[in-house]
């Protein structure tokens, strides 16, 4: 049993009137407080600025809340009133997918940073051990070929950050379907220790090699499409409001800082 086209839309406007009605009634015993919901990927780096950003703006006395989830499920919440805005990760070879279920869903996304899809190999890890030594001058010259990530094993945050591509779009394009999913998790805290204290991999963007305490070193995958794009994403035709706005240019701010 499924909903039709219309039941869809009705469910959609249903949960915003029941989100509002929630909404309003924390505003009528808090005094009026902004709060901002957020939806998002798990990110290190997220929630570190995250924290910044509660510390920075402590005095206004701003609520929230978070809420990890990979792209397919962090759209349906900003979609579904769920989410205020939503911030994801996404692979330059799913955008072409990525754009159709935004359009579906009247849904927008806007580029904050791209960054090179990068390999990590745990720290115990022969691959890791061959970082640490080399010249990391020439850090650079370091590849890792296909064959050899299919030799091993590889800790992921979510397999719907990168959705199938047909066999046209595959030839010259990175493809998890060779690859060992050992874990699948949505816990930052698990993919920093299983890096520190196992052989397993991850791929993610370069974004990742500013936590020292996950990995030291990356090495950039050597495709056609290696970029990672992080962005956010809003609902179509509706006016941003007061907190998330100061929330993007607090981290707009932070993103110049490191480029």
């Amino acid at each position: 049993i499924v909903l039709t086209a219309q039941g869809r839309e009705a469910y959609r406007y249903a949960c915003r009137i029941v989100n509002d009605s929630r909404k309003l009634e924390e505003m009528s015993h808090q005094n009026m407080v902004k709060y901002l919901r957020i939806s998002l990927n798990p990110s290190s780096w997220f929630t570190n600025q995250f924290v910044e950003f509660y510390k920075k703006n402590y005095e206004k006395n701003y609520h929230f809340e978070v809420y990890t989830a990979g792209v397919r499920t962090v759209m349906e919440r900003v979609r579904d009133y769920l989410s205020d805005i939503g911030f994801v990760y996404v692979m330059e070879q799913q955008k072409k997918e990525f754009q159709y279920e935004l359009t579906k869903n009247r849904l927008v996304f806007q580029v904050m940073q791209e960054s090179t899809a990068t390999f990590y190999p745990g720290k115990q890890n022969p691959l890791y051990q061959d970082l640490e030594e080399m010249d990391h001058s020439k850090e650079n010259a370091f590849t890792v070929t296909m064959e050899q990530m299919k030799s091993m094993r590889f800790i992921q945050n979510y397999r719907d950050e990168f959705l199938e591509l047909n066999e046209k779009e595959k030839r010259g394009t990175f493809s998890w379907e060779n690859l060992d999913l050992a874990v699948v998790t949505n816990s930052d805290y698990i993919m920093e220790k299983m890096l520190r204290e196992t052989d397993l991999c991850n791929i993610s963007g370069s974004y990742l090699s500013g936590n020292q305490k996950a990995v030291n070193h990356g090495i950039p995958l050597e495709h056609e499409k290696n970029k990672v794009v992080f962005g956010y994403i809003g609902r179509k035709n509706e006016e941003t409001e007061e907190a998330v706005e100061e929330l993007l240019q607090f981290l707009k701010g932070e993103l110049e800082k490191e480029n």
